[in-house]
């Protein structure tokens, strides 16, 4: 499989998970993005741009966690 792909199907395992457990919490939500390293620094860093350009914040992090899970899955990142 590509690593788009399997981005995408961490994506999907963590809704799955999720919402057999209840439902999305922001608490889940934050642990998924310290598992490709996005810390209180980089989360700042994206409301800021999120807003300078006028898009929607669940949008952005959205493409934010599958390039970044997807850069994982090929060995071009690793988590902080």
């Amino acid at each position: 499989m590509d690593p788009l792909s399997d981005a995408f199907d961490r994506l999907d395992d963590f809704v799955a998970v999720q919402c057999a457990a209840g439902g999305i919490t922001a608490e889940a939500v934050e642990l998924l993005q310290r598992a490709v390293g996005i810390e209180d620094e980089q989360r700042a860093l994206i409301a800021q741009r999120v807003e300078a350009l006028g898009a929607n914040a669940g949008s952005v992090l959205l493409g934010v966690l599958v390039g970044l899970f997807a850069g994982e899955a090929q060995g071009t990142t690793a988590p902080a």
